[in-house]
């Protein structure tokens, strides 16, 4: 390294130092390495140990392979043995380590004091005054508020909750009520479906972002990536995909089609192509009184193309070839089935 390029190196590091010192950032907190005294009997200095457990960043429950060095976990990797995602792992799979050592995380007990401070508390401090203040709300109405859990902590909470008259209320940001409430009016279940991607001949989404957030991301991207490609197990040719939205999510890049709507009228198209199948008897005879029925109820593509942005034509082909296909599939969900027509 010459005089000139030392002298440039220096003023730029000089330079990067005093403007981190003018933004009020400062080095990390030292922390001093302890070796263990008397080591576990699993925990070898130097060899990682692996653990299995389950990702809980969104509500699949992917299953997980922790990397572990001397008590604390370094790596998130798939676990090839769970049915769910089968090894692989999303991005916000591989960001858990980091809520697991975020320097802000709450790791005590906290009550707000008579200064209107949190203020951290003892275990046995906080336990005590749990248990003071469950047994004077007992009878009066005590609520548990947790996120989706679908698992065994699920029913810890539902079981302690009936046992103290309490009720467990479960809060979602972007909840599925308009899932279960099309699950409870279609098939008399009040539940979250699981969709077949893998055996689909012809998949059609109505704004379920499954390649991104949706449900279970991970487990629907390999049966996607089954269904939309060509295998020579696999009976028949590669699944067509059409995705229907306003937005060009990370789901609609990957789809052969699409279909570009305006916001809050997929429900609309999904009725017209409905009508068109029943008009053109292109599936299973209902009963005349259904048909009947069906046919006063449902719009047609003319009707509904300016209100979608959709030319007629067009849902009537889409129609046609989700008919054809003998084995469609279609999923509606994300901002689709956030309007009070999502169910």
């Amino acid at each position: 390294m010459d005089r000139r390029r030392f002298l440039t190196v220096l003023g730029a590091t000089g330079g990067a130092a005093a403007a981190a010192s003018a933004c009020d950032i400062g080095p990390e907190p030292t922390e001093h390495l302890v070796p263990y005294v008397v080591p576990p009997e699993n925990q070898v200095p130097g060899i990682a140990t692996y653990y299995a457990t389950t990702c809980r960043e969104c509500a699949a429950g992917c299953g997980l392979h922790a990397k572990v060095r001397e008590g604390r976990v370094i790596k998130l990797e798939g676990n090839p043995e769970s049915p769910i995602n089968q090894g692989r792992l999303c991005s916000r799979g591989q960001a858990a380590l980091q809520g697991l050592y975020n320097p802000d995380r709450i790791t005590d007990p906290m009550a707000r004091g008579a200064n209107g401070q949190w203020q951290k508390l003892t275990w046995d401090d906080a336990i005590g005054r749990l248990q003071a203040q469950v047994k004077q709300a007992r009878g009066k109405g005590i609520a548990f508020v947790t996120g989706l859990e679908s698992g065994s902590f699920g029913e810890l909470v539902d079981a302690w909750m009936k046992e103290i008259g309490g009720r467990h209320v479960t809060y979602e940001p972007f909840a599925f009520e308009a899932l279960r409430e099309g699950n409870r009016i279609a098939f008399g279940t009040s539940a979250i479906p699981s969709y077949d991607f893998a055996n689909a001949r012809y998949i059609l989404s109505f704004g379920a972002d499954f390649m991104e957030t949706w449900l279970s991301p991970v487990g629907y991207q390999n049966a996607f990536t089954r269904a939309h490609a060509f295998d020579a197990s696999r009976d028949g040719s590669m699944a067509k995909f059409v995705f229907v939205g306003p937005r060009l999510s990370l789901t609609g890049m990957s789809a052969d089609e699409w279909v570009v709507t305006k916001p809050g009228t997929e429900f609309m198209l999904a009725l017209a192509m409905a009508q068109v199948i029943l008009t053109e008897r292109l599936a299973p005879p209902l009963t005349p009184a259904d048909a009947a029925r069906l046919q006063h109820l449902l719009p047609g593509p003319e009707r509904i193309a300016g209100s979608v942005g959709v030319e007629a034509g067009k849902i009537q082909r889409l129609a046609r070839e989700f008919a054809a296909s003998k084995g469609g599939l279609a999923v509606a969900g994300g901002i689709a089935a956030q309007y009070g027509s999502g169910a």
